[in-house]
């Protein structure tokens, strides 16, 4: 009892602590336009309060798992996922399950972009495209790809074309749509500038819609790829034998509460390094995006 309440007084010291910095530091200045900043590096107080907040997190999770007569029953302390972390980490299993359901969403993923994105471009740019797909796409848009899971499954069974084929429909209606959107966004006054200087229409698309539309659609595949671990957690709980849905599956059924909760902070873990990859890439080659919007 006296080791939680110990731990009680650490993390209320702490969200304590770390509120008084936020209003000191924030306070004053909680209308600071982001937008509009020029500075690229935040102040050493400003740091501070950024890089604590996960701490916070902690802190109040911390306190949540602290009780017998919590009104939240069966939380796993901090300290108790980072130990099941750690030993799913030292015995191989977590990299073998995640580096499997990485591999699936790489495959689906990239399905979806080959085939999602050229078909937006052609969709937002020709008519004649246009009235083919986006019919057909503003339909199927709207049907969860969950629902089609029974079907994959009669189709191509439990295997990992199923798996592929649930995160590839959850995807690419969505970046169809998306990427249609961003097209129609273009200034009209640069094609106008590209059709009077003699460029042929499929000039113009190749040398002034998609080169305009490559920013914005970088940050729509940063958008859907968060969206297809949710759909790969999906195929995972049906029938996979392996992936991080499958060990949060067996982890939930035998009540291995701090190995489900390491599974579920992996997903994040290795959504948030694809995300950062995906940002790099896309500051790497299109510096001159970002040096308009002076980020």
């Amino acid at each position: 009892m006296l080791h939680q309440n110990v731990q009680s007084l650490i993390f209320a010291f702490f969200i304590l602590s770390y509120g008084i910095l936020f209003w000191i530091v924030i306070g004053k200045k909680h209308l600071t336009w982001r937008l509009i900043t020029t500075d690229t590096k935040l102040p050493w107080n400003f740091s501070l309060v950024y890089w604590l907040s996960p701490l916070l997190f902690l802190s109040v999770w911390g306190l949540l798992s602290i009780g017998e007569s919590s009104f939240l029953k069966n939380i796993p302390s901090p300290i108790e996922v980072l130990t099941s972390f750690i030993n799913l980490l030292a015995s191989g299993e977590l990299i073998k399950e995640a580096a499997i359901s990485f591999s699936r969403v790489f495959v689906g993923f990239s399905l979806a972009t080959i085939v999602g994105v050229p078909l937006g471009l052609l969709s937002g740019t020709f008519l004649i495209t246009n009235f083919l797909i986006v019919p057909l796409n503003s339909f199927l848009r709207y049907i969860p790809p969950t629902a089609f899971i029974a079907l994959l499954i009669v189709y191509f069974g439990i295997g990992e074309a199923y798996k592929y084929a649930v995160i590839f429909l959850g995807l690419v209606f969505f970046i169809i749509q998306m990427v249609l959107d961003v097209v129609d966004d273009v200034d009209m006054r640069y094609i106008e500038i590209g059709l009077t200087s003699g460029y042929t229409k499929w000039d113009v698309f190749t040398k002034v819609i998609v080169p305009f539309s490559m920013p914005r659609i970088f940050d729509i595949l940063r958008i859907n790829l968060s969206a297809a671990w949710t759909f790969l957690v999906a195929a995972e709980l049906i029938g996979a034998e392996s992936g991080l849905g499958h060990l949060i599956a067996t982890s939930q059924r035998f009540l291995r509460l701090g190995d489900l909760y390491a599974g579920i902070l992996t997903f994040g873990i290795i959504g948030l390094i694809t995300d950062r990859i995906l940002q790099a890439v896309s500051r790497k080659s299109l510096k001159w995006y970002y040096l308009e919007l002076r980020r």
